[in-house]
């Protein structure tokens, strides 16, 4: 029977005194094989990975909340400031004026006014008795009492409309123009229930007078009435012919715009 040598190493030469060195066997001999990873054993990077995500998230909301506090004292520090003495005016718009035309000399709107109403009224020439004229800074149109009442009446007569129809359309063509309505008589005394003086009837004569006005759609704002009797007379109340004259209803049209 043969024996079978064995695979060792060569022994080395020990020195005295020492033991000998054991024959070892190579390294690859002796290694375990490795094993492949269990499937699922890298998941944790995963979890790893979403966790540092929230922290960055985590840290970009708080680094945004720092700011917007630090705007906000900012803003409180700076009003204080501006409490304490230190103005900071916004700039403040101011709109363009409003372009308004030049104001009309009063001579322009009398000639203007007169002109318009000759051309109104230049139909009633045959009207005995109606003036226009200027008087300081008011233009005046006359009518005298035959053409407008009775004597001793105060309803409007029918001759009477169609010229305060033309008289109404100049108004309206002026919403600033002022109207005064005036009512005058002569001297004869005058005593019925309705009118105990010439005061009574004369300031219902003007009164008459607006109404019209008014109906035919003027204003009633540019209107107003006064009654003076026999105390502005024109002429002495010394013959019929003055007393006449002097009973008589005037339009006095105020050349300074209503304010």
């Amino acid at each position: 029977m043969k024996n079978t040598a064995l695979n060792t190493a060569p022994t080395e030469d020990v020195p005295e005194g020492l033991p000998p060195k054991k024959a070892t066997r190579g390294l690859s001999h002796f290694r375990k094989e490795e094993t492949p990873p269990e499937k699922g054993g890298e998941l944790w990077l995963y979890t790893l990975s979403d966790l540092l995500l929230l922290l960055v998230i985590f840290f970009v909301l708080l680094f945004g909340m720092s700011l917007s506090k630090q705007e906000k004292n900012t803003q409180s520090l700076q009003a204080a400031v501006g409490v304490a003495g230190v103005r900071q005016e916004a700039p403040v718009e101011i709109p363009p004026a409003p372009i308004q035309a030049p104001e009309q000399p009063a001579e322009e709107m009398a000639a203007g006014l007169e002109t318009d109403l000759i051309g109104a009224l230049k139909d009633e020439s045959s009207q005995q008795g109606v003036a226009i004229e200027r008087r300081a800074d008011s233009l005046v149109l006359t009518f005298p009492e035959p053409i407008v009442f009775d004597p001793g009446q105060a309803q409007l007569k029918s001759s009477a409309h169609p010229i305060l129809e033309k008289v109404a359309s100049v108004i309206l063509d002026r919403p600033n123009l002022t109207v005064e309505v005036q009512g005058h008589t002569d001297d004869r005394p005058i005593n019925t229930k309705r009118y105990p003086s010439n005061w009574e009837l004369s300031v219902d004569r003007a009164t008459q007078v607006a109404r019209a006005l008014i109906r035919l759609g003027v204003d009633p704002n540019q209107l107003s009435v006064r009654g003076f009797g026999e105390y502005r007379a024109l002429y002495p109340n010394d013959t019929e012919e003055n007393q006449l004259k002097n009973r008589r209803v005037e339009i006095q049209f105020s050349l300074a715009p209503k304010s």
